[in-house]
């Protein structure tokens, strides 16, 4: 009885030996790493790029198909609202040029003094 309660034991210890094997030997480091909270950081750059040209897309057609407007409609809708756009940024401009080039007049006369 105990022979082959011992023959049970080794055939036993010897089925989870290679399954234990088998386990480890298909082990990553990330697999080992990854519960510890230290896993390898692979750069996902080109799959996010992916995935945002797919959403502009996807985004794009939505909005063309959903618009509340014709098409002129819309085009002349966006070149009013990039003329007034283009309006305000050049005004801005303006006031930051006078703005600084008081600044910069000083500087650089301050500069020659010296």
């Amino acid at each position: 009885m105990q022979n082959v309660r011992n023959i049970i034991f080794s055939v036993g210890a010897a089925i989870a030996g290679t399954k234990i094997v088998r386990a480890v030997t298909g082990l990553e480091v990330d697999d080992v790493l990854a519960p510890l909270g230290l896993s390898k950081r692979r750069s996902h750059f080109a799959t996010d790029l992916a995935l945002l040209g797919t959403g502009m897309l996807v985004g794009g057609a939505v909005a063309i198909l959903l618009a509340p407007a014709s098409g002129r409609e819309t085009r002349d809708r966006i070149a009013k609202k990039a003329d007034e756009l283009s309006d305000v940024a050049a005004d801005k401009l303006r006031e930051i040029r006078d703005e600084v080039r008081p600044r910069l007049g000083n500087a650089h006369a301050e500069s020659r003094q010296t």
